[in-house]
């Protein structure tokens, strides 16, 4: 019995000591923010990890069973019924009542609802990828989810377990990372990778502030970068010199930093607060980075959105998309192709 209790105690020692010593590769860092929360999906396994922020590091705090789609593979086509592999974020919620507005009782196999992503991503759609229409939404039967390989392309969860889910989903935010094989990093190892990219968004950062041009846009890769409004990196370069050009000395602070990885790329959100003497905007800017030849990280694209300028209520996990009663809107915007 004794023996049984100092073998007990030594499991538990060695279990708390891996997951302090091992990391997930695919969450660099976290925020209050933006990435309170964050889903990581593995296919292999069928599982969907829950982690959630703790002092900047990824915290896991729940699993449970999905279903992916019926063929393996990373998804390229429209059709091919693949799931994704990348990272996504949340961009709408869809109730079964309004699903069955638009698809009738085809809806049904939705189960609850249904959470749109922002699939496919700007990599996707430079690597040629096509489809549409990638949820994680639960179904009408949950028997589904235990035959692994049973969706269109979507990520499929128990009826009560989306429920769960969606407590922690922040529309907007809240991002989905979808990997074949979740790998972790020994702790020197994750630190040293997430100091990289850190150390390459401080210089960006840093760079805009000071005005020192050259800095900057050495941060922004000539072969592939590309904005969905300036274009390529010389157009870009061009009117971002022009700005620079201007005599104001802009105030830019920058907070609520998240850092995601793929094999191929990483995802960092930060909140940009800038203030210049003709603008005054809060948003949310969004960089995406692949490493050069010389395995500089390097920024591919960027996006921005408004926010409000207003104070940040924290974030609280709680029933907020399957309510009763719940009133049926149009569901605009989401194409039920995959």
């Amino acid at each position: 019995m004794f023996k049984s209790c100092i073998l007990l105690i030594l499991l538990s020692f060695s279990a708390n000591l891996v997951a302090q010593e091992y990391l997930p590769s695919n969450i660099y860092q976290l925020d209050s923010k933006f990435a309170h929360h964050v889903i990581l999906v593995e296919k292999s396994t069928h599982t969907l990890h829950l982690y959630e922020n703790l002092g900047n590091q990824p915290k896991l705090i729940k699993t449970y069973k999905i279903a992916t789609g019926k063929i393996k593979g990373n998804k390229q086509l429209q059709g091919d019924k693949k799931t994704p592999e990348g990272i996504y974020q949340f961009q709408n919620f869809h109730s079964n009542t309004e699903l069955k507005i638009k698809y009738g009782d085809a809806a049904n196999i939705y189960g609850a609802g249904a959470f749109t992503l922002n699939y496919p991503n700007d990599i996707d759609r430079r690597a040629g990828k096509t489809g549409g229409g990638i949820w994680l939404h639960s179904t009408d039967n949950d028997a589904r989810v235990s035959k692994g390989l049973d969706s269109k392309g979507c990520v499929v969860a128990i009826d009560l377990d989306l429920k769960d889910i969606s407590k922690y989903i922040d529309l907007q935010n809240t991002s989905v990372i979808i990997v074949q094989d979740v790998k972790f990093l020994h702790q020197d190892t994750w630190t040293k990778n997430k100091n990289e990219i850190q150390n390459m968004v401080s210089s960006w950062a840093d760079a805009w502030k000071t005005k020192d041009f050259n800095a900057y846009i050495s941060q922004y890769s000539k072969e592939e970068f590309k904005h969905n409004i300036r274009g390529n990196f010389y157009t870009y370069k061009n009117y971002k010199r022009a700005v620079f050009a201007r005599k104001d000395q802009p105030q830019i602070e920058f907070s609520n930093i998240s850092i995601l990885n793929f094999d191929t790329y990483a995802v960092v959100s930060l909140e940009q607060d800038y203030k210049s003497a003709a603008i005054q905007d809060i948003g949310k800017k969004i960089l995406y980075l692949k490493r050069n030849a010389q395995y500089e990280w390097k920024i591919v694209s960027e996006h921005w959105s408004k926010l409000p300028i207003e104070p940040t209520i924290s974030f609280t996990p709680k029933m907020r998309f399957f309510q009763e009663n719940q009133q049926a809107k149009n569901v605009k915007n989401d194409s039920k192709s995959i």
